[in-house]
Parts: C-alpha cells; sequence; structure tokens
C-alpha cells in the first residue's frame, strides 16, 4: 500500500471542529463529542488525532498486509495483529501533529479513548470494544496510548463483533480522541430512555465514586437511580444503594489505582435532577435515546460522550382491559407474525371471516388495522379498538332484523354452506401445476371469497339471535335461582372438532385392534410412520382410512395466521403423531349423562317449567343459546377449507419464480406481495428489470423479518400478568376452573403432539382447533399466551380441565417431566415435587 500523503491539519482536529459528518475522519465517539461541544453542552476540552493517522501508521508499517493474512488464516483471532501494531513506529509526522495538539491542550493529564467508525452508531456501539486509557501524562505515554487503542480495533470480540454485523473488516478505522482529564467526585452512565422496559419517561442512572471506568468494566454494583418524567421536572423513583466494592481514581504522575470506596458521600439529588435535564437536551440533539457517560466534578456535570442506546425495547404499551384481553386473544391466535404476501391473500379472507360481525354493531374496524408494517413487513400487533360510527345508531334496527330472520337451531341447512363446501371442492380439484400463472391469480382470488361464505355471514346472520338467546338464559336462570348451572348447559355442544377427535379415536382404535399396526407405530416416529405403513398390508389399509380422514379433515390449520405453516393435510404426520399418542394412552370409557343433560334437567324442575308451554319455550331458548358456540366452532372449520389450496398455490408462484432464477426457495415468494406478483404476465418472460425489483424486495423483507424472530408479534407485556408471589412458579389468568396435579410436558407446535401422555399437563405457547384432541389426555392446560375467551380456555372448559392462560413464559420456565399443580381458580402455577 503507497503511504497516504497527509498534512498535519488532516491529522488532527479540535472538538470544536467536528460534526456528525465527520464520521470518517473522526469516528463515532468523536463525532458525536463534536455535536455536543457544539451545541453549547459541558464537554471536557481535547482534539482528535484522525483516522488519517491510523490510515498513515498502517500504511508506513504495511499492517495492511499483516491484517488481510491473519484474517484470512482465522477471522477473530487477533493476538498477531495487535503484536505487529504494538512493535510497529508511529510515522514521524503523526508523532509531531499529536505532540503539537498536546501542547496546546496544556501539556497535562488526558484521557485517551478510542473511536472507531463503525461505533456508537445506531445499529451498532461497539460498547467497551476497544481501549480507553485515563489519566495520561506526557507525551511518551500518549504516544504509546494512542498505539494501543489502534491494536485494540483488532481485539477478538470486536473482530467477531464486526463478523456478526457483517461489516467490511478491511475498511474499518480508529479515530482518537485526547481529552483533559476530568477528576470527578462521581461518574458512570446515563440512559435516557430505560434500557430495561423501554420506558420513554424514565431515565436510569448509575454512579460510582471516582472514575466511571469501575462501572464501565463491571467492577462495582453501583449506585442505581431511576427518574420518572413528572409535569414539573423529574421524580426520583427509584433508589438503590450500591456496594461500592472499589473506586478507581488517577494516581499522581499518571495512571490510576483502585482503593476503597464505601465511606465515600452520595451523589446529591440536585445532581441527578442536573444530569437528567441534561439527558434529555442530549436526546433531543440527536433525536434518540442516548447511552451517556458522564462525571460530576466541582459542583457541575461534564459528558464524556453519547451514542443511542442499541436495543432498546419498545416502550411498555398503554392499554385498558379491552385492549389487553384483545392482545391476549391475538397472542394465542397469531402466534406467527404474517408474511406480506400472506397481507394480500390469506389474510383479507381471514378477515371476511370476522368483520361481518362489527358491521352490525356499526363499528369501523379491519383486521389489517390490528398489524404495524414497514416496507409491508409486518412489525408488531396493535391493539387498536373499534370506532363507533354513525351507522352505530342504527345498530338495534339491525339488530332485531337478524334476531327475527335467522333462527340458530336451523344454521346448518343455510345455503351458503353448501356453496362454500362446493366452490371449496372446485378449487381443490384443480392441478395447480397445470394453470397459467394469470389462472394461479385468479384460483387466489376465488379461493378467498371462501371464508366469507362460510363463516363471515353466516356468522352476521345467526350470531345475534344466538347471543341474544344466552343473554336471556342467564336472565332466567338468574329469577330460578340456577346460575351456577348456567356454564354447564352451555357445554358439550356437538360440533365438527369433537367429530374429527371421533375420527381420530377411530384410527387409534383400529391401530390397537391390529397387531402389526401396534408394532408399526410403537418402532417409528410421526414423520417416518407413512413410510413405514405402506411397506406392509395392513398399513396400506390403514393408509386408506386415514386419506379419508384427511379429506375431510386435512384443511385443519397447525397455526392460521400464515398459509406458509402446513395443514394436517400437507403435513399428515401431525395427525400420525396425534394417532401415536392416542395409541399409546387409551383415554377413559366415557358413560352416562353428560354434564350439560344434567344440567338442564336440573332445572326443568323447576316447578313454572313443569309446566308445557313454559318447558317447550325454555327448551327452545336453550338450543337456541347452545348453538352459539358450535356456530363458532363450526364456521372456522369450514373458514379454513380453503387454507390448503392457498399454500399450495402461493408455492406454485415460488416454484415457478425459482426456475425463472427470481428466488432460491419456493418457501421466498412470502417475502413478496400479491400486486407483485400480478405484475407478471407469463413468468417464462420475466424482464430482467422485473426480476430484479422483486429479487431484491424479497431479499429486503427477508433480512428485515429475520431481525424480528427473536420479538414477538403480540408484545406479552400487553397481557394480563400478576408478579409472581410466594411459592407459584407462573401466575397467569384463570382460563378454566379446577386444580390438578401432573408432569408438564412442554409441547411448542403440532411436531410435538406424540410427547404428551395421559394424565400429562399441557404446556403450549398457544393452541387451535388442530390440538383438540390433545385437551383429551391432559389433565390441565397452561398456555403463553390467552385468555378466558380463547380457544385453549373455552376448550378447557368443555373437558372439565383447569387452565392457566398468559403466563408469558410459561414453556420456558416449565421443563418436560416437572410435577406441577395447576390452579385454575387463582391463574397460578406451582412446584408439586
Amino acid at each position: 500500500m503507497a503511504e497516504p500523503n497527509h498534512s498535519e491539519m488532516d491529522l488532527i482536529a479540535p472538538l470544536t471542529q467536528l460534526s456528525a459528518a465527520d464520521l470518517e475522519r473522526a469516528g463515532g465517539k468523536g463525532a458525536n463529542l463534536g455535536e455536543l461541544v457544539n451545541a453549547n453542552l459541558p464537554v471536557p476540552p481535547g482534539f482528535v488525532l484522525t483516522t488519517a493517522g491510523y490510515a498513515r501508521f498502517v500504511a508506513q508499517n504495511r499492517l495492511d498486509t499483516t491484517v488481510a493474512r491473519v484474517l484470512g488464516e482465522q477471522t477473530g483471532n487477533g493476538a498477531a495483529i495487535r503484536d505487529a501494531f504494538e512493535r510497529a513506529a508511529i510515522p514521524s509526522k503523526v508523532v509531531r501533529a499529536i505532540s503539537a495538539a498536546y501542547d496546546a491542550l496544556g501539556r497535562g493529564p488526558v484521557a485517551v479513548r478510542s473511536s472507531a467508525t463503525a461505533e456508537d452508531l445506531p445499529e451498532a456501539a461497539f460498547a467497551g470494544q476497544q481501549e480507553t486509557f485515563l489519566n495520561v501524562v506526557g507525551t511518551t505515554e500518549l504516544l504509546d496510548a494512542v498505539r494501543r487503542c489502534w491494536g485494540s480495533l483488532w481485539g477478538d470480540r470486536a473482530i467477531a463483533y464486526r463478523a456478526r454485523l457483517k461489516l467490511d473488516q478491511q475498511t474499518v478505522k480508529l479515530a482518537v480522541v485526547v481529552q483533559k482529564m476530568v477528576e470527578p467526585e462521581f461518574a458512570g452512565v446515563m440512559f435516557t430512555a430505560n434500557p430495561v422496559s423501554g420506558a420513554r419517561d424514565e431515565i436510569v442512572i448509575d454512579a460510582n465514586p471516582g472514575l466511571g471506568e469501575a462501572i464501565v468494566s463491571g467492577l462495582v454494583t453501583p449506585d442505581h437511580f431511576v427518574l420518572r418524567k413528572q409535569r414539573l421536572g423529574w421524580k426520583i423513583a427509584e433508589r438503590q444503594a450500591g456496594r461500592r466494592e472499589v473506586v478507581i481514581r488517577s494516581r499522581a504522575g499518571g495512571g490510576t489505582e483502585h482503593v476503597a470506596g464505601r465511606d465515600a458521600a452520595d451523589l446529591p439529588n440536585r445532581a441527578l435532577r442536573d444530569l437528567a435535564r441534561l439527558g434529555v437536551a442530549i436526546q433531543r440533539h440527536f433525536g434518540s435515546p442516548q447511552d451517556i457517560e458522564w462525571a460530576w466534578a466541582e459542583g457541575k456535570p461534564f459528558i464524556l460522550q453519547a451514542r443511542p442506546i442499541t436495543a432498546l425495547p419498545e416502550p411498555v404499551p398503554h392499554a385498558n382491559k379491552v385492549q389487553r384481553l384483545l392482545a391476549a386473544n391475538f397472542g394465542e391466535m397469531l402466534p406467527i407474525r404474517p408474511y406480506p404476501l400472506d397481507m394480500g391473500t390469506w389474510i383479507p379472507a381471514l378477515a371476511s371471516a370476522v368483520e361481518p360481525i362489527f358491521t352490525i354493531l356499526g363499528l369501523d374496524w379491519t383486521l389489517s388495522r390490528m398489524f404495524e408494517t414497514e416496507d409491508d413487513v409486518v412489525i408488531r400487533f396493535s391493539s387498536k379498538l373499534p370506532r363507533p360510527t354513525w351507522k352505530t345508531l342504527l345498530t338495534p334496527v339491525r339488530l332485531v332484523s337478524l334476531i327475527r330472520r335467522y333462527n340458530p337451531v336451523r344454521w346448518q341447512s343455510d345455503p351458503l354452506l353448501a356453496e362454500a363446501q362446493a366452490r371449496a371442492r372446485e378449487l381443490e380439484s384443480r392441478d395447480v401445476r397445470a394453470l397459467a400463472w394469470q389462472q394461479l391469480v385468479a384460483t387466489v382470488h376465488a379461493a378467498q371469497a371462501i371464508p366469507f361464505l362460510a363463516a363471515g355471514e353466516v356468522r352476521r346472520r345467526y350470531f345475534p339471535r344466538a347471543a341474544f338467546a344466552i343473554a336471556r338464559l342467564r336472565v332466567l336462570l338468574a329469577l330460578a335461582g340456577q346460575t351456577k348451572q348456567f356454564a354447564l348447559l352451555l357445554s358439550g355442544a356437538e360440533n365438527l372438532t369433537v367429530t374429527a377427535n371421533r375420527a381420530l379415536e377411530e384410527l387409534a382404535d383400529r391401530v390397537r385392534s391390529d397387531s402389526d399396526l401396534t408394532d408399526i407405530f410403537s418402532a417409528y416416529g410421526p414423520n417416518e410412520l407413512w413410510a413405514a405403513l405402506e411397506e406392509q398390508p395392513a398399513g396400506r389399509a390403514f393408509l386408506v382410512a386415514l386419506r379419508a380422514f384427511l379429506d375431510r379433515y386435512g384443511h385443519r390449520e397447525s397455526i392460521i395466521s400464515t398459509a406458509l405453516q402446513p395443514t394436517w393435510k400437507d403435513a399428515p404426520e401431525l395427525v400420525l403423531g396425534i394417532v401415536k399418542s392416542f395409541v399409546a394412552h387409551q383415554p377413559p370409557l366415557q358413560t352416562g349423562q353428560a354434564d350439560w343433560e344434567r344440567a338442564r334437567d336440573l332445572v326443568l324442575r323447576h316447578p313454572l317449567l313443569r309446566i308445557a308451554p313454559f318447558r317447550s319455550a325454555f327448551l327452545e331458548l336453550l338450543a337456541e343459546a347452545r348453538a352459539l358456540l358450535q356456530i363458532r366452532e363450526d364456521t372456522h372449520y369450514y373458514a379454513t377449507l380453503s387454507l390448503p389450496l392457498f399454500r399450495r398455490t402461493l408455492l406454485e408462484f415460488g416454484r415457478r419464480l425459482v426456475s425463472a432464477g427470481v428466488l432460491a426457495t419456493p418457501e421466498d415468494v412470502f417475502h413478496l406481495k400479491l400486486d407483485e406478483i400480478e405484475q407478471i404476465a407469463d413468468e417464462r418472460s420475466l424482464p430482467p428489470a422485473l426480476a430484479a425489483d422483486l429479487r431484491a424486495a424479497m431479499l429486503r423483507r427477508k433480512e428485515k423479518r429475520a431481525k424480528l424472530e427473536s420479538t414477538p408479534f403480540v408484545d406479552p407485556r400487553l397481557f394480563f400478568v400478576s408478579a409472581v408471589e410466594g411459592d407459584a412458579l407462573l401466575r397467569g389468568t384463570p382460563g378454566s376452573p379446577g386444580v390438578a396435579e401432573g408432569p408438564a410436558r412442554i409441547v411448542r407446535d403440532g411436531a410435538e403432539f406424540d410427547k404428551l401422555g395421559a394424565g400429562d399437563v399441557l404446556v403450549a405457547p398457544y393452541t387451535n382447533p388442530s390440538w383438540t384432541p390433545l385437551f383429551q389426555r391432559a389433565i390441565a392446560v397452561v398456555c403463553d399466551s390467552g385468555s378466558p375467551a380463547s380457544h385453549a380456555a373455552i376448550v378447557a372448559r368443555e373437558y372439565r380441565i383447569p387452565a392457566v392462560m398468559a403466563t408469558v413464559t410459561g414453556t420456558q420456565t416449565l421443563r418436560d417431566g416437572d410435577r406441577i399443580r395447576v390452579d385454575g381458580n387463582r391463574g397460578i402455577v406451582q412446584s408439586a415435587a
């Protein structure tokens, strides 16, 4: 490398001459300090040895060759690079420039800090990755500190950090900040937003006597303060004394020393409030929450550095009870954020199954309002509540009209159901591989109509009278003194989910009655069973029955929030896992009257209900009320009839775009939007410019989504969660009453259905109708999400097993086999060991 020609003016820059525009020459720390100085904020005077000095040092000593060789041999091991830097000579022009700047600063004690071009940035803090030297005295010591700062650019942690962020190792450079040394009574760090909770109205300050290096290096438990914004200033909301294990202070003649600090005075309240006001000014200047290092000396604050807070959580959402209930339900219903392609295809179809209910009430609400997006990537759930409109005034008229016209007892004979099923069968019969591109697009649009016909309009018609019947039933029971029978009277409704469960039991019975099938199911896991069954006559006969089951029930979803996730039909191993579990754990034989029938007979003993007209009216009312949960469950079943077709058609788009060289995998198509797919007339003659645009959009959104993988779609802080107290392991929301003890069994998704045995406690992140068969074996249910109105709670009450919802961390806190006690009355989980 040729040696750069830098003047001494290029090598040194006073802080007063720097700004955010000087990142490449002053590094992140130097540029930020320049901004603060020019904003008239209290920063110790100093200068920056720019990256030009580093470049000249590297070029003169041919260190770029060493860097390239070492990184080529073993990325992450910088010892050889640092050793080469230690032995290399600083160019004479650089030495003169440093000496002159040091003279101008007064030749007193200075702080020497590294300032890389890839640090103190919003997306990469590099905190603690490079060296800092305090109380440096003398030119020789300053030059040595500069050299060691340059070498720290190649610390193992710094190399690994840059590699993880995919930053170019060869282009990064380092400037060095030199400032007059401040001898503080106290020093520490300040966050202008709470880095744990994300609260933007809180400032967190950690303080320790002496130099702040004790806190930054993790040598002490500092004094900890939380200040909360009030109308007239800052209130010290939390105060926790530190241990002050050590105090670092400047030593005469240079360097630092560690001394005991337990007897030091406390940082005064005035200092805390002054720091808070200063922090607000710094945040206002940079436009984002800041991580600030500060010092308090001679009764006033100094700012030593400021950088954006990285990985700052979103602030704790402010939500009312309705919004929290909504969040808990959506957390269970939508455990995975939809993809961009879902948002134009499956999600609008799903929305048409629920939005008509809100139109009855004249409310302004759409499912799409529940999704916050950036660049068409779904970021988070939004708890926006429905808004009343002028149409809300006409709600009574609409309700009376629907109640008089549609009897929920006869909902199954509505022609819409037959039409929806006929359309679904016709679409299902299409061979998507044989369709032209525009025919595939038309198939998607045709499939979008099915959930509205099968669920949205049916619910709009029949929910009002069924809900009205439930309200009247509750009033009647209260008048008769039989309120306790209300829940029992509504339980046990026949529905298609129950029918599917019986069909699964029949498949399990078939296995248990055949020794060959029993042997196969015992020997193989769910993913291997299909192939093993095809090898034997008994197995092939069983597969005929399984195919018939999948033809009827195979559209059941594993996750409803995206069409990318397989249904039972797409992944029959999910069903085989359930059957395998059923075979191993036969349920107890159910005999006698159902609970709801016993409750009905008890209520019918009332003297008034022995009168024939009153008795008939009550039974008719009960039938209408019991229809509500049946309609809710079965219309969900019908709404997903087209889900396998959505998945198959959308992946066919992806398969063809892979063949066209646009995508790497068929699944990548889910990062595109429907309107982008509709721009394509024929994938076999795709214009190069359009292909490039599609590829770029896919990669951009795929990368953005990948960064969200560890962030829940629904913020669990919105759930109703109380602090865990006493001997409770978890606290959530009561979902189904009762108390039960048993071993915990963590089931995270459909692939783990076969783990659950009879008498186990089902511990899950969420459930949906396809999980219902597990409730027949479970002794209790614990869910990370959900509410008393969500699927898991409703089904648990049907099966009379306790359930605790919205524990948030149940699947993380508990382990397979932990013996636990589930108290569905109080919403707690305790150890039963």
